[in-house]
């Protein structure tokens, strides 16, 4: 069983799925101390991995479930996993909760964006409503819960002692063979860069001493890569507007990645990555810099 250990405490259990490319990408977080917690689930279709690997660490029961957003590659395994830990509260923002309780809209919209992949990731099933919890109002255990909306707006931060998990409020994070990383904005439509930036400023103003990260890993150059990663989000916007004076064609999405991929020092690593993984970056790739051209639209209205 592939269970890291991070930091005393902490494991980063990796959620492999059955599609190309998407080794080392989605994970939980499972920090066991006098209270065990899980952060963020994956999806259905790698709770029984998630299970056999909290068995194989003695995981019986856990205190609480984080999440971070509901995502289906965050939270779309959580009604799976809580038929096998039936007590453990679910924490998520408050707009979360109806769709978790009633996940009908959650997958018709995740199978329109993702198309097979979600059809990969599993159905959602419903959580008892009864488990549900407003992170805003959740104060158990020494938790602190932060809104930091922006790559969705139901986004919450979690700190757990000096530990931070951030999702994807601080971007995608991908450390490379050769010791290098490409950090890679996550910013689907609908984004608002001024959203984005305040809930950095927030995660920034946080004591922490290690951070987390939804996709993928963690690191302690902390608070240094939050800020790196703020004026990355401000360098994007900046080159993307630019093309768009002049490019309003149908291949504007591809013409902004090529441009981004020389000239963004954080992707620099990009090369390093396999030939699959790559292909699933260009995924993700492409639906953040959609999100950019809306946000640019817009602020031009």
């Amino acid at each position: 069983m592939n269970i890291i250990e991070i930091a005393p405490g902490l494991s980063l259990i990796p959620l492999d799925q059955d599609i190309p490319g998407f080794g080392s990408f989605i994970g939980s977080w499972l920090y066991k101390g006098e209270k065990t917690f899980l952060v963020d689930v994956g999806p259905a279709a790698t709770v029984p991995l998630l299970i056999r690997a909290l068995e194989s660490v003695g995981v019986k029961s856990l205190d609480a479930i984080l999440l971070t957003h509901i995502h289906i590659d965050h939270a779309g395994g959580i009604g799976d996993l809580v038929s096998r830990f039936p007590d453990t509260p679910v924490v998520c923002h408050n707009s979360g909760i109806p769709h978790l309780s009633d996940p009908s809209r959650l997958w018709k919209g995740s199978v329109k964006t993702l198309g097979d992949v979600a059809r990969s990731y599993g159905p959602i099933r419903a959580v008892p409503g009864a488990l549900l919890r407003d992170a805003a109002q959740f104060h158990d255990h020494g938790i602190k819960c932060f809104m930091t909306p922006g790559h969705a707006p139901h986004h919450v931060s979690y700190l757990i002692g000096s530990y931070l998990f951030a999702g994807e409020a601080g971007g995608c994070y991908s450390e490379l063979p050769d010791g290098t990383f490409c950090l890679r904005p996550a910013t689907p439509p609908r984004f608002f860069l001024e959203t984005s930036i305040l809930s950095i400023d927030t995660l920034m103003a946080v004591p922490h001493d290690l951070l987390c990260y939804g996709h993928f890993g963690a690191t302690r150059k902390t608070p240094q890569l939050l800020k790196i990663h703020k004026r990355q989000l401000v360098e994007w916007a900046d080159i993307i507007r630019r093309q768009m004076q002049f490019d309003q064609g149908q291949n504007l999405v591809e013409h902004c990645m090529k441009l981004l991929l020389r000239k963004d020092p954080l992707l620099a690593g990009w090369n390093e990555m396999d030939p699959q993984a790559q292909e699933r970056e260009r995924f993700f790739f492409r639906n953040s810099i959609r999100g950019f051209i809306g946000y640019l639209k817009e602020k031009e209205k």
